[in-house]
């Protein structure tokens, strides 16, 4: 019986080239190459082609060398501004989960949603429990935050490009009903997803800033709707801006 892969070769090789050109202190050759990962230099030549025209790699026409492509700062700023704003959340997010008792989310943008970073564990519930990693702008309390602080014409541009699904029958239908409730969402500094979502769900969340004033996350929690109110859904909304605030403030302070 064959051996079965569940990677795919190229995909691979590429890989194994991009991390030679990261540990070498110099560009490298093509024979240097061949003979560091054991493979035709025909084969590193075709990878390399590849690599420089997504700008992966870039060629030195001088010495026909080769080295990493300036794209990876790029990248390398984003993932480093994700994993910050994960460390500097996370113990604020787990401290205000101890107090509320309701589970607390961290969100960024990505593609058109809301994509949960990290999540702490309030009390039970099924509801909170069948939250997805991904959700849509319009419907949920973190994606309203981020839809929110954009431009104006993305905010119209995001709309032309979804179709708006009704969740519930307090789902929002259309544009024009996000830009009568954006004006509160920035007055507030606040969104609320009560039962957009999912029938009986009731979320709230708050906008992270970095030091240039633009959001680049959302901080929110999310309950039971029934047992949110129970226990004074304002006086948990105040809990969330004031450690959100200090979150905004530590995020001040390093300068991100």
């Amino acid at each position: 019986m064959k051996e079965q892969y569940s990677y795919i070769t190229m995909i691979e090789r590429s890989s194994s080239i991009i991390e030679e050109l990261y540990k070498s202190p110099v560009p490298l050759g093509i024979s240097e190459m061949s003979k560091k990962l054991e493979l035709p230099k025909a084969t590193i030549y075709r990878i390399l082609i590849t690599l420089i025209k997504s700008g992966f790699v870039e060629k030195d026409e001088k010495n026909d060398k080769y080295k990493l492509g300036t794209i990876y700062i790029k990248y390398a700023d984003k993932v480093k501004s994700q994993i910050e704003i994960h460390n500097i959340c996370e113990p604020y997010m787990e401290e205000l989960a101890k107090i509320i008792g309701e589970t607390v989310n961290l969100a960024v943008s990505r593609e058109n949603s809301a994509l949960n970073l990290k999540r702490v564990e309030g009390e039970a519930t099924a509801l909170v429990s069948k939250l997805i990693a991904i959700a849509p702008y319009y419907c949920s309390s973190v994606g309203k935050i981020l839809l929110s602080y954009k431009n104006d014409e993305e905010i119209e541009e995001y709309f032309k490009e979804i179709e708006i699904k009704k969740r519930t029958i307090k789902t929002l239908e259309s544009y024009k009903d996000f830009l009568k409730e954006r004006k509160d969402i920035l007055k507030n500094k606040y969104a609320i997803d009560d039962e957009e979502y999912d029938y009986g769900l009731y979320c709230v969340a708050c906008p992270i800033f970095n030091s240039k004033r633009e959001v680049i996350a959302a901080v929110g929690f999310s309950g039971p709707k029934s047992r949110i109110e129970y226990k004074g859904k304002e006086k948990l909304i105040e809990k969330l801006i004031q450690y959100t605030k200090i979150i905004n403030e530590k995020i001040k302070t390093i300068g991100i």
